[in-house]
C-alpha cells in the first residue's frame, strides 16, 4: 500500500460496466485494473503483469486499461472511490476500500500453491538480538507506507500488543519507503531495522538484488492472508463473477508460468481470513467503528 493519479472512469464505459449485458455489448468494455507496488519500478510492475491480466480480459471480451500505483494506499484509495474497476492490492489495502468505498474481494493470489505470507523485520548486517523486541530499544527502524499490511499494520500491531510505541521505542522512525527501498536500507547500514513481506524478499533474493545473507531476518508474522483481487462497490455482480471464473480459470494455464516468482495463480476468495487484519485497524485506531 504512490500518488493517487488514477483517472477516473469515462462516463460511457461506466455506462457500459453498468448494463447488465456489459460481455454481449457490441463496443468492447474497458476494464481499469489498478496495481500497487509488487515490483520495485512501476515500469517492472507493468512488465510482469499486463499479459496476465490481458489474459483474463481477453477471456470476457473486454479491453484492459492498466494503471500502476506508487504505493498501495493510493490503489486503495481509487478502488474506493471508484476510479479503477479491478485492483491487485495488499490484503490491508482490500480492508481500507472495503471500510471506505465497499469494495469486494473476488480472488486470492496464491504463492506457492499458498493462500498465505509473512510480515518480516530485517536487520542490517551484523545486529544481532538475543531477544525481539525488547534488544531493540533505541535501535532505528524504517516501515513501508501506512497501506502496507506487512509493512505496517502487522508489525505496529504486534509491536503495541506488547506495549511498545514505535514511535518512541525506537531511536529514529520513519514511514514510507518501498518495500525495496526499506531492505537496501538495512543492507546499506542506513537503517538498523525495517519492515517488509518474506514474498517480496524471496524475489529479491532471487533475482540476484540481494543475498540470502545481505540482512537477517529478526521476526515473522504468523501466516496472513494473501494479497488479493477486488473490484469496485459499483461493479454489476455478474461481470464481478465473470472475473473471478477468469482469475481461477487461468491457474491451470500456461499464462500461469508467466507470472513472477512465487505467484503462482489464485483462488476464489472469500472475505472470512481478511477480517483479522481489519480487526487490528481498529485495534490500532486506523479504523472507525460506524455509529
Amino acid at each position: 500500500m504512490y500518488r493517487r493519479d488514477f483517472i477516473r472512469l469515462a462516463a460511457g464505459t461506466a455506462a457500459v460496466l453498468a448494463a447488465p449485458t456489459v460481455l454481449r455489448a457490441q463496443t468492447k468494455p474497458v476494464i481499469k485494473v489498478g496495481l500497487g507496488p509488487q515490483q520495485p519500478t512501476q515500469a517492472d510492475t507493468r512488465r510482469v503483469w499486463e499479459p496476465v491480466y490481458k489474459a483474463v480480459t481477453d477471456k470476457m471480451g473486454a479491453t484492459l486499461e492498466l494503471q500502476v500505483a506508487n504505493d498501495w494506499a493510493g490503489i486503495a484509495t481509487a478502488l474506493a472511490n471508484e476510479q479503477i474497476d479491478v485492483a491487485q492490492m495488499g490484503p490491508w489495502g482490500y480492508v481500507l476500500a472495503k471500510i471506505n468505498g465497499g469494495a469486494r474481494i473476488i480472488n486470492t493470489m496464491l504463492v506457492n500453491g499458498q493462500p498465505t505470507y509473512k510480515a518480516i523485520i530485517v536487520g542490517r548486517p551484523g545486529l544481532t538480538l538475543a531477544k525481539f523486541p525488547d534488544d531493540a530499544k533505541g535501535l532505528s527502524m524504517q516501515m513501508l507506507d501506512v497501506g502496507s499490511t506487512s509493512g505496517w499494520l502487522v508489525p505496529t500491531h504486534f509491536l503495541k500488543s506488547k506495549g511498545i510505541d514505535p514511535k518512541t521505542f525506537f531511536s529514529k522512525y520513519a514511514e514510507g519507503a518501498s518495500a525495496a527501498a526499506a531492505q537496501m536500507a538495512t543492507i546499506n547500514g542506513q537503517v538498523d531495522l525495517a519492515t517488509g513481506w518474506d514474498t517480496h524478499r524471496n524475489i529479491m533474493i532471487r533475482n540476484g538484488t540481494i543475498k540470502a545473507d545481505s540482512n537477517t531476518v529478526v521476526w515473522e508474522s504468523a501466516p496472513l492472508p494473501n494479497e488479493v483481487v477486488a473490484v469496485r462497490k459499483g461493479m454489476p455482480a455478474d461481470v464481478a463473477k465473470q472475473l473471478q471464473a477468469a482469475f481461477a480459470s487461468i491457474t491451470g494455464e500456461e499464462i500461469a508460468k508467466q507470472m513472477p516468482y512465487p505467484y503462482t495463480g489464485y483462488v476464489v476468495g472469500t472475505d472470512e481470513p481478511y477480517k483479522m487484519l481489519e480487526q487490528m485497524g481498529y485495534d490500532l485506531g486506523a479504523l472507525k467503528k460506524q455509529v
